[in-house]
């Protein structure tokens, strides 16, 4: 077996049955390839997938972004200010708690999530390219069967079973 990274077969090894280990490797596959197809792209994943809350949760405190996210508010910070530099989202003072402030998604980040989800089909078509789509979909309920017995958030993805590609 060959790929385009490494020189020669790739020697059989034990930790080949670990899931653990193939989903890293995977997901390094998964980096490379991004980054070969959008050499300078600015938004990574954090920040689409900060976009994509907005667009389907509606405005909210970067402290509810970062509890839906689980990412760390200090961590968080930066997410922020990049998509607020690039006018994708806008920070407003939360007419509810003038001590807060409220996050909004712009009508360029409305455009640029609808253009990262394209490029994230691109991207999975690539990697997912040696897959039917029923193995496709096997993977994907059973990668979303795994987290939600240990993340809430994946539940009712989960229980939903195949979902149809996004038509925005």
């Amino acid at each position: 077996m060959r790929d385009r990274w490494c020189e020669g077969p790739v020697p059989p090894d034990p930790v080949l049955r670990l899931p653990t280990h193939l989903v890293a490797e995977f997901l390094r596959l998964a980096r490379r390839t991004s980054e070969e197809l959008y050499p300078a792209e600015e938004l990574r994943r954090p920040h689409v997938v900060t976009l994509a809350w907005l667009a389907d949760q509606g405005p909210m405190s970067q402290r509810q972004v970062s509890e839906r996210l689980r990412v760390g508010p200090a961590d968080l910070v930066g997410v922020i200010d990049t998509l607020e530099r690039l006018a994708l989202v806008e920070r407003r003072r939360d007419p509810a708690d003038r001590r807060r402030y409220s996050l909004h998604l712009t009508d360029e980040g409305r455009r640029a999530l609808r253009e990262r989800r394209v490029r994230g089909e691109r991207l999975n078509d690539t990697l997912l390219a040696g897959l039917t789509e029923p193995e496709r979909d096997t993977l994907r309920s059973l990668l979303l069967k795994a987290l939600a017995h240990h993340d809430g958030r994946f539940a009712s993805a989960a229980d939903q079973g195949p979902v149809d590609p996004p038509t925005e």
